[in-house]
């Protein structure tokens, strides 16, 4: 069953269609919408989190009750990659789109440099997000990046750094620690960030600054990503793709049957 709350009159990218999948509420937008809608509700409120659910955060949510508790407890999440989609066709459901992190950001920035929102990035390693900021600031000149760091301190650093990204003003601070440990900060801390918009975005600086690179075109459009991310790292990403995607699947198929 798809939900939505639209009222005559609402825009369609701040009141998406709901796609229940694995107990939780998915946003079903388009890329342009999702952008949208991040940076309207950066600009009126109130405070927000975004995140994205791939097959490996399935995974790591059945095994990790607190992960699972945030996402299920999420006002805003995003299916991202072809496994969601093909967990959908096997509950009968429909994705409009891959709204991925990745793919989102660019979007976000050319809409956070139309409307004047500033934003903020945090994560990967030392030099990594000032090296993304560069990028970004080198294709959308309008955009105002008020503030970046990388994502290597301890909690104890955790003040300082809080206290950086209020300094700066941003409206939309992209997180990125991986999964879940970008998430279980972001709750944990989202008391006390003034920021309204905030979004975990795994690797997606490491992508963006040039460190690892993306797949190619082509083969982002015959839904071979995560091949290609599995061919550059072999080691790191074996665990991920070859055990974790047969044990996706097999989620998924548990899922919709005990819909029934």
């Amino acid at each position: 069953m798809i939900e939505t709350n639209t009222k005559p009159g609402q825009r369609k990218a701040d009141n998406p269609a709901k796609i229940q999948l694995f107990g939780l509420r998915l946003s079903d937008v388009t890329l342009r919408e999702a952008a949208v809608s991040a940076v309207n509700r950066a600009i009126e409120g109130p405070k927000l989190q975004i995140f994205f659910v791939n097959a490996h955060c399935i995974n790591i949510a059945a095994k990790n009750e607190s992960y699972n508790s945030i996402l299920k407890n999420s006002e805003l999440l995003y299916a991202d990659g072809v496994g969601m989609a093909i967990a959908a066709r096997i509950c009968g459901k429909h994705l409009r789109n891959n709204v991925n992190g990745t793919d989102l950001f660019p979007l976000i920035c050319e809409e956070a440099a139309r409307q004047n929102v500033s934003i903020a990035l945090l994560g990967a390693k030392p030099g990594i997000a000032d090296a993304c900021a560069e990028r970004m600031r080198a294709k959308y000149p309008d955009l105002s990046i008020a503030w970046s760091h990388h994502g290597y301190d301890t909690r104890n650093d955790d003040p300082e750094i809080i206290n950086a990204i209020n300094s700066s003003g941003a409206r939309i601070l992209f997180v990125g620690k991986g999964v879940p440990a970008q998430e279980l900060w972001i709750m944990d801390n989202m008391p006390v960030i003034e920021t309204p918009v905030i979004l975990g975005v795994g690797a997606l600086f490491d992508f963006y600054s040039g460190s690892i690179e993306r797949a190619p075109l082509i083969m982002r459009k015959m839904k071979l990503e995560w091949l290609f991310r599995l061919l550059i790292e072999p080691r790191r990403m074996f665990k991920r793709y070859v055990i974790g995607n047969p044990a996706f699947l097999i989620r998924a198929i548990r899922w919709r049957f005990s819909r029934q």
